[in-house]
């Protein structure tokens, strides 16, 4: 489907949802200055062809506007005339979608998450085991064990893209880039901001458990 062929009243929704979801994420401070990120799929999606909405870049994301978002396609290129430009990261956002055909991916930046990242870089993964919180992702074994890939944070962002595809594991809804911050996905909205509150969960339990363990 072509992007002039969605509906008007899906794009409509899409932006609604996103500004909601903006609003909330704003609230608990995790988007300092401008950073973060947030899009939203909307139409059909094929691996070569889709289309989704994404946070405009260098927005206060405390404030509503009529100019939050854009609409861009598969290669992050805006889909309608306009002056807004796309998130630096919407790249980033492309390659998930394409690898994963998830309905929204939420970026933001914490000093948890920076922490976090920091802490266990060289490793290139975040250890996570035991965890209350990773059934959010729907694991449900006893004990359960995951990892979160940590990607190095370039000042060039399509040489972090060109990292997304081998570095994302689909069984787990998260990348982070080290001390930079976290991108969690889901099949919508709703799935997307469980995935990354429960991130942000963890990552907190994790710093603390290192502070009680020294």
């Amino acid at each position: 489907m072509s992007f002039v062929n969605i509906p008007l009243e899906h794009k409509q929704t899409v932006w609604q949802e996103l500004s909601g979801i903006k609003e909330q994420f704003a609230a608990r401070h995790w988007f300092p200055g401008t950073s973060g990120n947030l899009s939203l799929r909307v139409g059909d999606y094929t691996p070569d062809s889709f289309h989704f909405a994404i946070t405009a870049s260098g927005k206060d994301k405390s404030v509503s506007t009529p100019s939050d978002f854009l609409f861009v396609d598969q290669n992050g290129h805006a889909c309608e005339t306009t002056a807004l430009r796309p998130s630096a990261e919407t790249l980033i956002h492309c390659e998930i979608y394409r690898k994963t055909g998830c309905g929204a991916v939420f970026h933001v930046h914490t000093v948890f998450n920076n922490l976090v990242s920091e802490y266990f870089g060289e490793q290139g993964q975040v250890p996570i085991q035991g965890l209350e919180l990773i059934k959010a992702f729907n694991i449900w074994e006893e004990n359960a064990a995951i990892t979160v890939p940590v990607l190095p944070n370039y000042a060039d962002i399509p040489r972090i893209a060109e990292l997304v595809p081998d570095a994302l594991n689909p069984a787990i809804p998260g990348i982070l880039l080290r001390g930079h911050g976290i991108y969690a996905w889901g099949q919508n909205a709703f799935e997307a901001k469980r995935h990354l509150e429960a991130f942000e969960f963890i990552f907190e339990y994790i710093y603390r458990d290192l502070l009680l363990r020294k």
